[in-house]
């Protein structure tokens, strides 16, 4: 394990308490297969499990773009509302992804009482929906991939790129793939089209190709769904 994990040290934005964690080795990894909707099988250890980091003694949880200093107001709403009802717990060691869902959980919930951007919250979904998903929970899944979709759809039109560590050509096509997942493939084509027609798809050949695979099997469901309604 330790050949995929290091330890980091770390100084909590909010209680100043000194703790580390695991942080993965993400080029000695070994990748299994990639799903439609960036999820990654690995074939030893999930590095997403280690994407939040959790404070043990106060409960302030985020992720490493966001673990940082924050305002005084910040730090009041943290105290208030999370860590006089944190039972103490240590995330350091290696994790499950019981704990994965939690974390991540807890820096939802704190993304939104903090008024996060769209786009971070967008992607603590997506993630928490990724982990189900390992957990063959379908239902959970959908639940998340819906709020993902929400939220991304939302930083598009209103936050700044990247939005969620994306640019533009593949956050369309990651809005576009996670409408079709959602049973929405009129949708999902306006999306697909709108990330072929960017002027830079041309640099990011891999997008180009899945986009135009999914926009076809976007296109099959609609036609599929309106037949069905015509027929009804």
């Amino acid at each position: 394990m330790d050949q995929y994990l290091f330890d980091k040290n770390l100084d909590c934005p909010v209680c100043a308490n000194n703790f580390t964690t695991k942080k993965p080795r993400l080029r000695k990894i070994p990748v299994d297969k990639k799903d439609t909707d960036f999820h990654i099988w690995y074939k030893e250890i999930n590095p997403v499990y280690y994407n939040v980091w959790v404070c043990s003694n106060c409960g302030f949880s985020a992720t490493e773009s966001e673990f940082k200093k924050l305002s005084k107001e910040e730090k009041t709403i943290i105290l208030k509302n999370i860590s006089l009802k944190w039972n103490k717990r240590d995330f350091s060691g290696v994790r499950t992804i019981e704990m994965a869902l939690e974390s991540h959980k807890l820096a939802l919930i704190i993304g939104q009482m903090l008024n996060k951007s769209k786009g971070y919250l967008g992607s603590l979904c997506l993630r928490i929906a990724w982990l189900y998903r390992e957990t063959e929970n379908e239902e959970k899944e959908n639940i998340y991939l819906k709020s993902a979709l929400e939220h991304l759809e939302n930083a598009y039109t209103n936050e700044a790129f990247p939005i969620a560590g994306l640019d533009e050509v593949s956050l369309s096509y990651l809005i576009g793939e996670l409408k079709r997942l959602n049973g929405d493939p009129q949708n999902a084509i306006f999306w697909f089209s709108r990330a072929l027609d960017h002027p830079d798809i041309k640099y990011k050949r891999m997008i180009q190709l899945k986009a135009r695979e999914q926009w076809q099997l976007a296109r099959d469901a609609y036609k599929k769904k309106k037949g069905e309604t015509l027929d009804g």
